[in-house]
């Protein structure tokens, strides 16, 4: 037998038992994900003949560490692993700005619009900016959401707080790490919601 063709046959082998295994692995299918509002079944506030205020979300801001399609949980200090398997189905600036003003909107209750909508600033009643900081899952299995929000009402500053929210999670199951990040999202809505309505009185 030819030198090369003694080669070959093991070259051959390795490349028919690698192209079986590939025809017959599976990979699991990726798992999208999106944080939802406050139902009106949790929370039904009584509206009354008065005009509802006006709210312009002005801007929402998440860290870039989160900003990318894959969900991201901390593995230890420093350190933070993204799953190409668990992904936000949107992008999560504006998931997180939707469910926001959802919230908002039932729980003031208001109409609430966004700076680029034809709302406008002057017709709007507040202004509200909310800065996020941290929005992952630590090495406890905690869902953590760190933020700045304002509320400013034309030129005038009306509340300005740093605020941090934690609910138990998971270190490994992406649902209920989804589901405990949504909880902290719904609790900064309801302190928002409450602050602007002590501003109405």
């Amino acid at each position: 037998m030819h030198k090369n063709q003694l080669v070959f046959f093991p070259l051959l082998s390795v490349l028919l038992l690698t192209l079986a295994g590939c025809i017959g692995g599976t990979t699991s299918p990726s798992q999208f994900y999106m944080l939802e509002p406050i139902s009106d079944l949790e929370h039904k506030e009584p509206v009354g003949a008065a005009k509802i205020p006006v709210i312009i979300l002005a801007s929402v801001r998440i860290p870039h560490y989160v900003d990318r399609p894959q969900i991201i949980i901390a593995t230890s200090k420093n350190a933070y692993q993204l799953s190409e398997l668990n992904r936000w189905a949107e992008a999560l600036d504006y998931n997180i700005s939707r469910v926001l003003a959802q919230n908002l909107t039932l729980l003031v209750p208001a109409e609430v619009g966004f700076s680029n909508t034809s709302t406008t600033v002057e017709q709007a009643n507040f202004r509200v900016s909310v800065n996020i900081l941290e929005f992952h899952a630590d090495p406890q299995g905690q869902a953590n959401l760190t933020a700045q929000w304002s509320i400013t009402r034309g030129d005038s500053v009306l509340e300005n707080r740093h605020v941090s929210y934690r609910a138990p999670a998971s270190t490994s199951d992406y649902r209920i790490i989804v589901e405990a990040l949504n909880e902290c999202l719904s609790r900064l809505s309801r302190d928002l919601a409450v602050e602007l309505k002590s501003n109405l009185q």
